[in-house]
């Protein structure tokens, strides 16, 4: 029988967390999560028009602060990367 995929329950929470956090900054965000294939790790996307007028750490720094007051340091260890980038950014045009 295949094994199925399912997401952990923190992913769920970080996604929701990001987008309501970053929502009160006046930033409209979409998150995304794709898993690693072969491991426990998964990949956060963020995708939001504001993040045009911020610099890639200043966008990092505002995630991170979010990720790290919802998720304890084990869930943490279980995200490769946050990725933040402006719709544009993600379709490939500056």
């Amino acid at each position: 029988m295949a094994k199925i995929n399912k997401k952990p329950a923190f992913l769920n929470q970080l996604r929701n967390a990001l987008v309501d956090d970053l929502g009160k900054a006046g930033i409209r965000a979409k998150v995304e999560l794709e898993p690693v294939p072969t491991t426990r790790l998964h990949r956060v996307f963020v995708f939001a028009p504001e993040f045009a007028a911020l610099k890639h750490s200043e966008r990092q720094n505002l995630v991170w602060r979010i990720t790290d007051r919802i998720l304890d340091q084990d869930q943490q260890l279980l995200i490769s990367m946050i990725i933040t980038l402006t719709p544009n950014e993600a379709r490939g045009a500056a």
